[in-house]
């Protein structure tokens, strides 16, 4: 590194176990942009093989949740749709990004936002509970491109 003139940065730069082994030494995963990096074992035509799993990082999903919960979706005081307007960029968005490698791994992010949809529900309409699920179903049977990743439910 020297020759070529680069320093490395002595808090950033570190080894990573990503080849599966026991070894207690290294970190067997690393976050990178968002993602988490690791070793997992697939069985692919009768043997197990070891390859590199990418994921949206722990990290980065809770930093998503915290935004949505931020956003106070549930004060808003305007339709069903001109929410979805308001969202859908930002779904759309994470979409992109996050649903590259692993769709599932996101599904955590796609059921809290859907909560906070269901607490929108019971402040606008002013349903309880099950009233509220049944009335957000109902709409997403009429309307299942509402929002971004309502697209993504397999029905």
């Amino acid at each position: 590194m020297r020759a070529c003139r680069l320093t490395l940065h002595p808090e950033k730069t570190k080894i990573v176990n990503l080849r599966g082994k026991a070894e207690k030494q290294y970190p067997r995963k690393y976050d990178f942009l968002g993602f988490s990096i690791r070793p997992i074992r697939r069985h692919v035509n009768g043997r197990w093989l070891l390859l590199h799993g990418t994921f949206a990082s722990q990290k980065s999903k809770k930093a998503i949740r915290e935004k949505f919960k931020e956003m106070e979706i549930h004060k808003h005081r305007i339709p069903l749709e001109e929410l979805a307007r308001k969202l859908n960029p930002i779904i759309r968005g994470l979409i992109n990004y996050y649903h590259k490698f692993w769709q599932a791994g996101m599904r955590d992010v796609w059921n809290g936002l859907n909560h906070r949809l269901l607490k929108w529900v019971k402040w606008e309409k002013g349903l309880y509970k099950y009233a509220s699920v049944r009335w957000l179903r109902k709409q997403y049977k009429e309307t299942p491109n509402l929002f971004a990743h309502w697209k993504l439910v397999q029905t």
